[in-house]
């Protein structure tokens, strides 16, 4: 009896939550993710397991909203593309002029749990990543490979849902209206630039611009040594160490400021700013080009329901999926 019980409570949760999607999310396609990471920083990267039609590998995608494009390491790619010939064909060339630096090929294969990606179009980004022997892949089936990124031009047609308290991404083409009948929700207005998300930010009652990073996990708030004289005074206490992007690694301090901080109607408590020192400005020129500060990672979404909905450039907080 007690079991049966149990079985009917987890049958009723679920269908209160299909209800929930289907009244506000219709038709979403949802996609698991996982932390990767080490002891010291376990939530450094979002990613996501996908199966390649019947290859026997599990291929790996890191999901990054800093990412304009979603792409394969075009090397790595390569490399499998020589190992199952086959491959080439069935994800065969759409447009060769990489004119925003990408090669397009078609994509009819790539599933992630278990469903195909909103889009069927993928990048390879052909000098990205690092060659294997197509020996040496035959070899080990049953491996992993970090295949490519997971980037925001997937979902840029309709509403983009990342539930970080159940590990979800999801997609719908569009939100219910009762879903903004809620006054009460927390919504703010975002923009693009270059197919980047820009949040705003309110500090010290002063309205700033951030880019909103998913692929930048470990940083609350990150800006540049450039920006200092704009930014609020930091009670340095800690310092990541070798942050490596693109190749270059620097430690990374930070710490707290006193001023208060809202993203929307949701206050941080004791924000962290990072300062990146940023030598060779490659930050800080994509930072001042789309006249932001800097950029926000996850951690003030963590246990949150992100709702991006680029249909009306709108982005909702939620504590909970309702």
């Amino acid at each position: 009896m007690r079991k049966t019980l149990l079985i009917l409570v987890v049958l009723l949760s679920g269908q209160r939550l299909a209800a929930q999607d289907t009244l506000l999310f219709p038709g979403t396609l949802w996609y698991d993710f996982y932390w990767d990471g080490d002891e010291q920083y376990p939530r450094d990267a979002m990613m996501l397991r996908s199966r390649i039609d019947t290859i026997d590998f599990n291929f790996r995608w890191q999901f990054d909203t800093g990412s304009p494009r979603t792409f394969f390491y075009g090397k790595l790619w390569n490399s499998f593309v020589a190992a199952y010939p086959y491959l080439g064909k069935r994800f065969f060339i759409t447009d060769s002029t990489r004119l925003d630096g990408f090669t397009q090929v078609a994509n009819p294969l790539v599933r992630i749990s278990g469903k195909l990606l909103p889009k069927n179009r993928l990048g390879v980004m052909e000098n990205y990543g690092n060659a294997v022997e197509p020996a040496v892949i035959l070899e080990s089936r049953g491996a992993s490979a970090t295949i490519g990124t997971i980037g925001i031009d997937l979902f840029r047609d309709g509403v983009l849902v990342i539930n970080f308290k159940d590990n979800k991404i999801g997609f719908t083409s569009v939100l219910k209206e009762a879903f903004y009948a809620k006054k009460e929700r927390n919504v703010v207005d975002f923009m693009l630039y270059q197919n980047r998300i820009i949040l705003p930010v309110t500090v010290g009652g002063k309205k700033l611009r951030f880019f909103y990073d998913s692929g930048a996990s470990l940083f609350p708030l990150k800006s540049t040594a450039s920006f200092l004289g704009e930014l609020p005074a930091v009670n340095y206490t800690d310092t990541l160490r070798n942050i490596t992007t693109w190749g270059k690694s620097h430690d990374v301090p930070g710490g707290v400021f006193k001023e208060k901080v809202f993203i929307g109607k949701m206050e941080i408590k004791q924000p962290k700013l990072y300062i990146h020192p940023d030598p060779d400005k490659f930050h800080t020129n994509i930072f001042r080009e789309a006249g932001t500060l800097g950029l926000i990672g996850n951690e003030f979404f963590q246990e949150k329901v992100l709702v991006l909905d680029f249909t009306r450039m709108k982005c909702a907080i939620l504590d909970q999926l309702k």
